[in-house]
């Protein structure tokens, strides 16, 4: 199971040009191998075996599989739009706690600071690239425990209710965060639908038995609408993985701007020049 999830995660990782190309191949071999050999075995090479099939039959297979298509399109969608809303979330809490030290240049403020700015780099550097193969919704995070620790321990009042406030966001979206990228679609539901996929092929390569180049051009047509159903699934399914994956682009920024505040910060404290 675990090296079929690795296979599987693979192929959500190309790029969507080779994933689509990827499908293309996949499903095109089945819409061969149903025009090739299967419609002749069951209706014989001029389909005189079969007699005349009811377009009703596929018709109804075909609608099962729209729906079955509709219906989980719609929750991977929701899932991914939590995924970009917890990254939004995380990092704004996080912008709101660096905004709020801006301007407190005590000591326990300064080490809260520089607390807060290795946790962004920990979670847009470290944390992040681990997101598109986690099994676990829990990563160890020293950088978040000291930066809770310290929070805890100032004697501000009212600025440590706030950064614990906004802790407390950062933490939540993280954990949503982190629960969505160790969850994995079961695998019954793409063995229903590739079954109901392939039943389709079956069914209108069976419609048009009797006629060799009409049955060809409806299962390449039918091979590619299938193709597309299983790009929009796949581009989406896991919201960490694959060219539409959500990126820390909002924490990358927000580290790379505590970087350039603190190289300032150190560079006013340096020692005045030699008169």
């Amino acid at each position: 199971m675990t090296r079929l999830t690795a296979v599987f995660d693979g192929i959500l990782a190309l790029p969507m040009p080779l994933l689509i190309g990827f499908l293309l191949l996949y499903w095109g071999c089945f819409a061969v191998v149903v025009h090739w050999y299967f419609v002749p075995w069951i209706a014989g090479r001029s389909g005189e075996k079969l007699g005349q099939l009811e377009a009703e039959v596929p018709a109804q297979i075909g609608l099962a599989f729209g729906l079955l298509v509709s219906f989980i399109a719609m929750p991977i969608w929701e899932e991914h739009g939590r995924a970009e809303e917890a990254a939004r979330t995380e990092a704004a809490a996080y912008r709101e706690m660096q905004e709020a030290l801006e301007d407190d240049t005590s000591e326990p403020a300064r080490a809260v600071t520089g607390l807060v700015q290795k946790s962004v780099e920990f979670l847009a550097l470290e944390e992040w690239p681990q997101m598109a193969h986690l099994l676990t919704p829990r990563i160890a995070a020293a950088p978040l425990r000291a930066l809770r620790k310290v929070i805890h321990g100032l004697s501000d009042e009212p600025l440590k209710t706030e950064l614990r406030d906004h802790l407390r966001q950062a933490t939540e979206a993280r954990q949503t965060r982190l629960r969505i990228a160790a969850t994995r679609p079961p695998t019954a539901r793409w063995g229903i639908i590739g079954a109901l996929a392939v039943l389709t092929l079956l069914g209108v390569g069976l419609i048009h038995a009797e006629n060799y180049r009409a049955r060809r051009i409806a299962l390449s047509m039918v091979a590619v609408g299938i193709t597309c159903c299983f790009v929009i699934l796949m581009a989406y399914t896991r919201p960490y993985i694959g060219q539409f994956a959500v990126k820390p682009d909002d924490l990358m920024l927000l580290a790379d701007e505590m970087r350039g505040g603190a190289a300032v910060v150190a560079s006013s404290t340096e020692a005045p020049v030699r008169r």
